[in-house]
């Protein structure tokens, strides 16, 4: 959003219900202020033009509030003030395109692709609510923190329903298509030639038809071709389609939105087990496109963009969904009782008062069996050759595969109702990328899965499956390592990973972009992926130096408490916020261990007879 520069004495202070604090600094014949409304919810008013007959305006602009939320900076209500109509918008805080590249300069690869296929989504909701644009251009597409979004739709179209329309404006003459010079109503095509002159201003940082005057900038409009030297050959194609000189060659939005993310993409998000064609269709009917929106678009739009136009938020994330209460108790019970179980060399030494438990294992013997625990501590199986990670509600058991690609191209993980058996899968990535270390949200509703990427011995991302809309999104990350350090949930729902550049050590919070919004690089680095506290206050990790186990405050960061460890100590989990879980070698194989924050054993949880491993263990709370 443009700049905001003080009132002056003939700008008003109020206008409706809403309360002026500044007026934006941008060309145009209306007035545009930021304001807030009653409840302090900043906000956009943009008084139009006076008119004889505002009320015409007003009641046009009614069907703008119908358009979906979705990379559009939405219409939130319109009025009157005297013979001038205002719009009222949602405000949103970035910097508009024009600003962005005059500043940091051109976009390409990602990020180009990304505010592509952002702002045509826009067009496409836009068109789907029956309205036009009719201003597109980088002036009106704005870069907010959670992408990009298309503003000030609907306003011309609003104002052409007053006969007398004193002034109306009419956009830049080289993001106009060539049949608005002859009939000022253009069309749903008009959109388009303006969001690909849009797209050539955003990858080349020039007007794309602009000369010394309007009539030599309106002559290249209506005769010359686009300059689109230097542009990536597949945008190139899309674009020069759109930039058509008869409206009728252009591709309609949503044709051109399903060029921009593929068919083949799709099929990420959406469930589909059939392979895809290797090329999306051209022409394809929007009713389609609605419906491939809803269930798979965040997946491209995670895409990250230039760091350098994204105002990222420093400040700590608050812990809005986790507990602020510690969750302890007076003392680690000690009467057990054992659990040999069987076909494993383990035996857990438990009480009924334990907050956690070993929930599920996976089997390192063939057939590989996958088991969870009932309440009642018996065991069931639930799958071969996958591993199981119980639902922090135990309500599910998510089931990842760690043999890949025996049926198809595509990587999956599967969901098992614990209360009914029902099963459904998600398929995540496609072959050579791979999805692997499932983690739960704290809520059960979604599940985090690294992407790693096997012929490049990378991560590549993550991907975030929505257990309830059975969705997945893919969300690409510009840090790259190995596997040992795998994604998993904060506590209020981010998702975070460690991370090694050689100089620091620490865990890297990302946004549902891919985006580090938070970076704590002095901690050390978390393992597996049980890395917070119950109560979510507290983050332990392997501490930078190697000297043992640290404990860190999450929201501030401060070093709460420092853990000797015997050697070949391994990282298990929370038991308490007092108190930690971990696996040390003893002379007859291994003793899972109850600790305190200053290393004390309150109680051996489990034993493992032999250094051979027979399963693969898994804490939490049972079903």
């Amino acid at each position: 959003m443009a700049r905001a520069v003080p009132l002056g004495p003939d700008d008003p202070t109020d206008v409706g219900e809403y309360r002026i604090t500044g007026k934006i600094d941008e060309p145009g014949p209306e007035d545009a202020y930021l304001a807030t409304d009653p409840h302090g919810t900043p906000v956009v008013i943009r008084l139009l033009a006076a008119v004889a007959e505002p009320e015409r305006v007003t009641a046009a602009v009614g069907p703008l509030k119908g358009v979906p939320a979705f990379c559009v900076a939405q219409v939130l209500g319109s009025g009157t003030l005297g013979d001038r109509p205002y719009v009222v918008s949602e405000h949103v805080d970035g910097p508009t395109l024009a600003e962005a590249v005059q500043e940091n300069g051109v976009l390409s690869g990602a990020a180009l692709h990304r505010l592509a296929v952002g702002t045509m989504s826009a067009v496409v909701a836009i068109h789907q609510a029956g309205v036009l644009h009719g201003d597109i251009r980088p002036g009106t597409v704005v870069l907010g923190p959670d992408g990009p979004r298309v503003a000030d739709f609907g306003l011309n179209q609003a104002l052409r329903t007053s006969e007398t329309t004193a002034t109306r404006h009419v956009g830049k003459p080289a993001y106009r298509a060539p049949e608005e010079f002859s009939d000022a109503q253009g069309g749903p095509p008009a959109d388009v030639f303006a969001w690909a002159a849009t797209m050539v201003f955003a990858a080349t940082g020039r007007d794309p038809f602009a000369g010394d005057s309007v009539a030599t900038t309106v002559n290249r409009v209506l005769h010359d071709p686009a300059d689109l030297t230097g542009i990536d050959v597949d945008l190139r194609t899309v674009l020069s389609a759109c930039l058509s000189k008869g409206p009728g060659d252009r591709p309609v939005a949503g044709d051109v939105l399903l060029r921009l993310i593929g068919e083949e993409s799709l099929l990420h998000v959406t469930g589909r087990v059939t392979p895809p064609r290797r090329r999306p269709p051209w022409r394809l009917g929007v009713s389609f496109l609605a419906g491939a929106l809803v269930a798979g678009l965040a997946v491209f739009l995670a895409v990250p963009p230039r760091v350098e136009y994204v105002k990222v938020q420093a400040a700590p994330p608050t812990l809005a969904t986790a507990a602020t209460t510690e969750v302890e108790l007076a003392s680690v019970p000690e009467e057990t009782t054992d659990l040999k179980i069987d076909g494993t060399s383990v035996t857990l030494h438990e009480n009924a008062e334990d907050p956690v438990r070993f929930n599920s294992y996976l089997s390192l013997d063939s057939p590989f069996a996958a088991f969870v625990r009932r309440t009642d501590g018996t065991l069931t199986e639930v799958g071969r050759g996958e591993e199981p990670t119980v639902s922090p509600d135990g309500k599910w058991v998510a089931l990842s595969p760690w043999v890949k690609f025996l049926e198809s191209d595509y990587d999956f993980v599967k969901f098992r109702d614990l209360a009914t058996g029902a099963e459904f899968t998600v398929n995540t990535v496609r072959k050579p990328q791979q999805t692997i270390i499932p983690s739960w949200s704290r809520d059960g509703t979604k599940v985090v899965l690294s992407v790693e990427n096997v012929d490049e011995d990378r991560m590549d991302g993550y991907v975030v499956v929505d257990v309830n809309a059975r969705t997945a999104n893919f969300v690409k990350t510009e840090y790259t390592g190995g596997s040992i350090y795998p994604f998993g949930f904060t506590p209020e729902g981010t998702v975070a990973r460690g991370y090694s550049d050689g100089k620091s050590l620490g865990v890297e919070i990302y946004d549902a972009r891919g985006l580090v919004i938070r970076t704590l690089h002095w901690v050390g680095i978390p393992r597996d992926r049980n890395w917070f506290s119950p109560s979510g206050a507290k983050l332990a990790t392997v501490c930078p130096k190697n000297e043992g186990l640290c404990v860190w405050d999450y929201k501030t960061g401060g070093r709460l408490a420092t853990i000797p460890i015997p050697d070949d100590t391994l990282w298990n989990g929370w038991f308490t916020d007092r108190h930690l879980v971990v696996r040390v070698p003893v002379k007859k194989g291994y003793e899972v261990r109850i600790i305190d924050l200053l290393g004390k054993v309150e109680r051996v949880l489990a034993t493992i007879d032999g250094k051979k491993e027979t399963a693969f263990f898994r804490l939490g709370t049972l079903p």
